[in-house]
């Protein structure tokens, strides 16, 4: 026993001096960098900080399903542990380090259990690890991708599976149904992948099975360890232990997603993403025997020939097998037994397919001729696959353990062994080289240390909602400072109605949130000729925001200036600078001099544009078209709307609250007139007109009541 403890420890020990030597800066940079490139490690630092933050209620109602529907994610709470021993990006960067270790170890595994190995440590199981833990994908999504570039998972789902069908135990059951919980929440489509790989499984096997359910079989050991009677799977006695992995899953799988299948009954096809991204993100036809970009001898030069035409970006286009890997498989394979290798090539064949997507892609062409997913994208499950090639992911592993086997098959000499082993490693090692990994600083901008002095619940951050990366940053530093970053667009996906409707549709926020740097440079006045610097201040107070950070280091000159241009025109804004940094602070005493009411634009509208020849806005209004007045004051206001009149059109029709608000013409503008009360008002507009109704130089004007006037309330 003491032997076998040994020679897993060795292993583990080749696959973490392998990892650590592969993935330098990182290893001598664990405590002051994040692994890997771009928004997607930020949001990953920000799950592990913000889920370790909830109670333990908390941790129960993220855990059963409870809440409304949403995009359920729980990729993070595995490695709960290690962020609470160590912290980030201490944390982050050993669940990275990890994913390739454990990723070697898992195949290293299972290429000793299909082979009916008798040590993990042999040449066949730490080749084939090698290749799968280094393999070009695994290095592309661990750029940043927390659940694709955990690989390990499935592995050691397929080792405890074969295990239990040669061997049927009860901790078996639940160890795999701990495993197939595990791989559910850090990366769902793996799972979905999982079962299709079952599926072909059981049409190899299907005799083997269908014999193996009913009757007992003597079950083969390793070297002269003779035989043992292995029951029937399904017996009264098994009945239980299947069961136990049954309400494994329920528990762990179904019920923590529960949210994600309410999300997927509704009608709203908030997980849809459709076939323009179903391919954009699938494999090319070229991308299996083209070389990784992240290569530090070679990538530049393939990514120049090929990989810049591929579609979907850089990570998702990697699907290098490597030569080697191939070749030995094309001209040694024949000594393979049968089952396996018809098995593991169904495999990779099946998943190459899937992973080609809709549509043929061909050197970044997109072709017309349809592939067979095209008939699965719209079925349920199916439609919310986010990036089709990751099934690219099953095809790796298959090709390593068909590696294994080769090596398994073709053993040298004994004496010979050693040096044939260490050649094949080197020859591995040289093609899925990414050696320096890239890495970020983890160090967030010192702006975010004032916040916690600054009112208010939530803050604008510029340009979190045009730049993915700076909206990561921001989001995993509003776990720290505890503030909603308004209008980040980081996890805009898997939400049944758009959180972001206020700041969008807020005057000056949405100009700030979305860089209109024509409009702010020009000093261009809002839709119903509101001013931009006097609604700022006042749709911050309503948004309860009153800090704006812009990220000088993230944004072009011309941005820059633009941004300058608002503020100085703004009023009630103190000014502190950092390095990379402005902050702007919103004193509420000072800003609220204006009339306190603004107008943001609803639903219906159309062609709502400035024309600079004829000098005016204009809007059409097809059907009916809704505004939102809002009132921060608290004080009743009373205010018009107004328009000019286009030829013989008849006005729409101004209703609040069910009621008409009648209208009248002054200088050929059509006005309506109303008493606001209340905080916010909605308006409808609509359109009595057989076509469009046009709107020219729309106006908002806002006074204040005589007093004695006040408290007087209209019927709207």
């Amino acid at each position: 026993m003491q032997g076998v403890y040994r020679q897993h420890i060795l292993s583990l020990a080749v696959f973490t001096v392998l990892a650590l030597l592969m993935s330098l800066p990182v290893v001598l940079n664990m405590g002051d960098g994040i692994a890997g490139q771009g928004g997607d490690p930020w949001q990953a630092l920000w799950r592990l900080e913000s889920k370790a933050d909830l109670g333990f209620p908390e941790f129960v109602r993220d855990l059963s399903g409870a809440g409304e529907a949403r995009l359920a994610n729980l990729s993070v709470w595995p490695w709960m542990p290690l962020h609470i021993l160590f912290g980030e990006p201490i944390a982050y960067n050993l669940i990275w380090l990890l994913s390739f270790i454990l990723s070697g170890y898992a195949m290293a595994l299972l290429v000793r259990s299909v082979t009916n190995g008798t040590s993990i440590f042999e040449p066949a199981p730490l080749l084939a690890g090698i290749a799968y833990m280094f393999l070009p994908f695994h290095s592309a999504h661990a750029l940043g991708h927390f659940g694709a570039m955990q690989m390990q998972w499935m592995p050691f789902i397929i080792v405890a599976a074969i295990s239990i069908y040669r061997e049927s135990k009860t901790w078996k059951y639940a160890l795999l149904g701990v495993l197939l919980s595990v791989q559910a929440w850090t990366e769902h489509h793996y799972m979905l992948y999982l079962g299709i790989l079952a599926l072909i499984a059981a049409w190899v096997w299907r005799k083997d099975l269908l014999d193996r359910i009913r009757y007992s079989h003597p079950l083969q050991l390793p070297l002269g360890q003779g035989e043992r009677t292995r029951t029937p799977l399904l017996t009264k006695e098994r009945l239980g232990e299947v069961m136990l992995l049954v309400v494994i899953l329920i528990f762990g799988v179904i019920i923590p997603y529960i949210p994600t299948i309410k999300l997927a009954a509704t009608d709203t096809g908030a997980l849809v993403l459709g076939e323009e991204q179903a391919i954009r993100f699938s494999a090319d036809l070229f991308s299996f025997i083209v070389p990784s970009y992240q290569h530090p001898i070679w990538g530049s030069f393939f990514q120049t020939l090929f990989g810049q035409y591929f579609t979907g970006n850089n990570s998702e286009s990697v699907q290098y097998l490597g030569v080697s890997l191939l070749i030995a498989i094309l001209f040694f394979h024949r000594h393979i037994p049968v089952g396996q290798k018809r098995f593991w090539i169904a495999v990779m064949f099946v998943f190459s397919l899937i992973s080609l997507g809709p549509v043929l892609h061909v050197y970044g062409k997109v072709m017309g001729f349809p592939l067979p997913y095209a008939l699965l994208q719209n079925l349920p499950i199916f439609s919310a696959v986010r990036v089709v090639a990751r099934a690219g992911a099953l095809v790796g592993l298959a090709a390593c353990v068909l590696l294994g086997w080769v090596i398994a098959t073709n053993t040298p000499l004994p004496k010979r062994e050693r040096g044939t082993t260490l050649l094949i490693g080197l020859l591995i090692l040289l093609e899925f080289l990414f050696l320096p990994f890239p890495m970020q600083s983890a160090q967030l901008s010192p702006v975010y240390d004032r916040l916690s002095a600054i009112p208010g619940s939530a803050i604008i951050e510029v340009p979190s909602a045009t730049n993915y990366v700076s909206a990561s940053r921001g989001l995993y530093a509003s776990a720290l400072h505890g503030k909603d970053s308004l209008g980040n667009i980081a996890l805009e996906r898997g939400s049944l109605d758009s959180i972001h409707d206020s700041e969008k549709a807020a005057p000056g926020v949405r100009q700030l949130l979305y860089l209109r740097t024509t409009e702010l440079l020009e000093n261009r006045n809002e839709f119903f000729n509101q001013n931009i610097a006097e609604t700022l201040p006042e749709a911050m107070q309503w948004l309860d925001a009153y800090a704006v950070i812009i990220h000088t280091d993230s944004l072009s000159k011309t941005q820059n200036d633009a941004l300058s241009n608002l503020f100085e025109k703004s009023e009630g804004f103190t000014r502190e600078l950092f390095g990379d940094a402005d902050l702007y602070i919103l004193n509420p005493d000072t800003a609220i001099k204006s009339d306190g009411v603004f107008l943001m634009r609803g639903d219906g509208w159309e062609h709502v544009g400035y024309d600079p020849k004829r000098s005016s806005v204009f809007a059409e209004i097809p059907g009916e078209a809704s505004l939102i007045l809002i009132n921060i004051t608290g004080k009743e206001r009373a205010i018009s709307l107004s328009f000019e009149q286009q030829g013989d059109a008849s006005a729409p029709v101004l209703r609040t609250g069910g009621q008409e608000i009648p209208s009248r013409i002054e200088q050929g503008k059509i006005v309506y007139e109303v008493i606001l009360h209340g905080m916010e008002i909605n308006f409808v507009f609509t359109n009595t007109d057989s076509g469009n109704a046009i709107i020219q130089n729309p106006e908002l004007r806002v006074e204040s009541l005589p007093a004695g006037k006040q408290g007087e309330r209209s019927d709207s």
